[in-house]
């Protein structure tokens, strides 16, 4: 593991008791039988009843467990251990150990993992920033993708990256073409659930433009489509945000829309 993923690495592994613990996340919710995936993927992905589904980046592991309620064979893949020992101990709290497992892995490392081909291969919301080598990445989905699935990505817009999330006014901040290079975020930074947490770990993220990500999974073999893009966001990335009764995050209706999600499949040429 790079210098740079093992300071992210600590940056995670320091905000997931915050997380767990935050109204953002909502576990005693999930608990009770919340499903934390959106309709948004829900719809795109489809039935995943029996079907083996492979879910990269997933945190402590909400959404990967909805997979398996919803009738999915997950396995879940993060390089946290605190986040995959609180993965696997809701696992246990859920009683989905026949359908779920984890696996402590960097995204863009881990190449074949048991269990491969999956039928599914899933990434959704928060995960791009914290990828620093997207070859690496495409070449981890190609290599657990069965030749008749497909690989399924939901994220913020990788337009609405640029802009300076503190103004209202669409104001930019940073590079779209950023790509390589790491944005350095310092210590002290207010964490995304739980704004009133200071978080003592750096970070460092990436802002990837869309010819870069498609290029990197084309590369692979792998052919884009059902390309989508939503003016609504996942989490309040601006501050005149409010959610609405659908559970997504919407700018002030008197402002011009801005692409704020995006999504899309890939499957093999």
């Amino acid at each position: 593991m790079n210098s740079d993923a093992a300071i992210n690495r600590g940056w995670w592994d320091e905000v997931t008791p915050v997380h767990e613990a935050s109204a953002f996340y909502d576990v005693a919710g999930f608990l009770d039988g919340r499903n934390t995936l959106g309709t948004i993927e829900r719809q795109a992905v489809g039935d995943v009843t029996g079907r083996k589904l492979l879910h990269l980046q997933c945190h402590f592991g909400l959404d990967t467990l909805s997979w398996a309620r919803l009738g999915a064979d997950v396995v879940g893949v993060d390089f946290s251990p605190v986040a995959l020992a609180t993965a696997e101990r809701l696992t246990r709290e859920c009683g989905l150990e026949s359908r779920a497992r984890f696996v402590e892995a960097d995204v863009t490392t881990a190449g074949r993992l048991a269990g491969a081909p999956f039928d599914i291969v899933f990434t959704s919301l928060g995960v791009l920033v914290w990828i620093g080598d997207l070859d690496g990445w495409a070449a981890t989905i190609d290599a657990n993708l069965a030749d008749n699935g497909f690989f399924y990505f939901l994220d913020a817009h990788p337009l609405s990256m640029v802009f300076d999330e503190s103004s209202p006014v669409p104001v930019v901040r940073y590079d779209y073409f950023q790509g390589k290079e790491p944005i350095h975020e310092p210590a002290g930074s207010p964490d995304y659930a739980d704004p009133s947490y200071r978080i003592g770990s750096e970070a460092r993220e990436h802002n990837w433009p869309l010819s870069g990500i498609f290029a990197a999974l084309e590369n692979r073999g792998l052919r884009i489509h059902e390309v989508l893009e939503y003016p609504f966001g996942a989490w309040p990335q601006f501050p005149d945000m409010t959610r609405g009764e659908d559970g997504y995050w919407h700018r002030a209706a008197h402002l011009l829309p801005l692409p704020l999600l995006i999504g899309f499949k890939a499957r093999r040429v």
